[in-house]
């Protein structure tokens, strides 16, 4: 019999082992975390800058601030404020030098304009504009307007201090002050002022006020000397043959001139005395013209006294 005999062994079946994991999975793995590691960096600095720009945002948003513009109406004779900003105006404030304080509220709003009557004269207009978060802007700045009360000080012979004012409108009442002394008002009620006001003697700073029915003012400063002036008093003797002259002042004599009949003299008083008696003889058979001025030392004249005694 022929037999065939094998001499290599049987050829054995290869299986395939699905519970291991050889290197595609280990790549596949790798590849998907990658990914994801990359989408989460990405949303990670998209959600950092935005959180940045958002912080920015808001720090600018804070430190904005309110803007003013002022600027003059068409006759110059108040001025249009304008505030404008970005977030709510809570309140504007505003006041003329150091007068009592306005205030505008906001309600919300992110512009307001609000016209101001220039006062008579230079004055200073603060503003404060402040926000709902509490930023604030001031600005202040000065302003003329003409004036229309036309006021004048002045003294009158017999040394009062005059005040005279003329105004397009009424004015309602003055004031005056000597010194540091209380103010005395006195009602006007017309558009035109005549007043008189006695002096106190010596030099002394009047302050005068004047208030028109719009509660416009205008106001005046002056130094001013209060004297009297002399007083002259001249008589004749009971035989008629004398001027009997006295010259008296409060705040002292200087010189007195005299003309007796056409002869002109002087007399220079020394140490500025307060009173002063003459004895003129009178001529006989002349008319006796006397004329007579006197001088105190702040040089106020007194009145020219012209007399003429009979003829003996």
């Amino acid at each position: 019999m022929n037999q065939i005999l094998a001499t290599s062994k049987p050829t054995a079946k290869k299986t395939k082992n699905r519970s291991g994991s050889g290197p595609a999975d280990i790549k596949t793995v790798v590849r998907v975390f990658a990914v994801a590691m990359i989408i989460f960096g990405v949303f990670m600095i998209g959600t950092g800058s935005y959180a940045i720009y958002k912080d920015n945002e808001a720090s600018n948003s804070e430190i904005t601030k309110p803007v003013i513009t002022e600027e003059l109406n068409a006759d110059s004779t108040a001025v249009v404020l304008k505030v404008t900003h970005d977030k709510a105006i809570d309140r504007i404030e505003y006041y003329w030098n150091d007068d009592e304080v306005q205030t505008l509220t906001g309600n919300g709003r992110q512009y307001i304009e609000q016209e101001i009557e220039i006062p008579s004269g230079t004055n200073t207009l603060h503003v404060k504009a402040i926000d709902t978060l509490g930023q604030e802007i001031s600005t202040q700045r000065d302003y003329t307007a003409e004036n229309s009360m036309n006021l004048n000080l002045t003294i009158s012979e017999d040394n009062k201090l005059k005040i005279t004012a003329e105004s397009d409108t009424e004015i309602a009442y003055m004031t005056y002050r000597w010194d540091e002394e209380e103010e005395q008002r006195i009602d006007i009620n017309a558009t035109t002022v005549d007043q008189e006001v006695d002096v106190p003697m010596g030099t002394h700073d009047v302050t005068v006020i004047l208030v028109d029915v719009n509660n416009e003012t205008t106001t005046q400063q002056k130094t001013v000397l209060g004297t009297t002036k002399p007083t002259i008093n001249i008589e004749t003797d009971d035989a008629e043959e004398y001027y009997l002259i006295t010259i008296t002042d409060e705040t002292g004599l200087e010189r007195v001139d005299l003309n007796i009949r056409g002869e002109q003299r002087s007399i220079t008083v020394e140490n500025g005395e307060k009173e002063l008696k003459y004895k003129l003889q009178l001529s006989a058979g002349n008319e006796n013209r006397l004329e007579i001025t006197a001088y105190n030392v702040d040089g106020i004249a007194s009145e020219t006294r012209k007399v003429m005694a009979p003829k003996n």
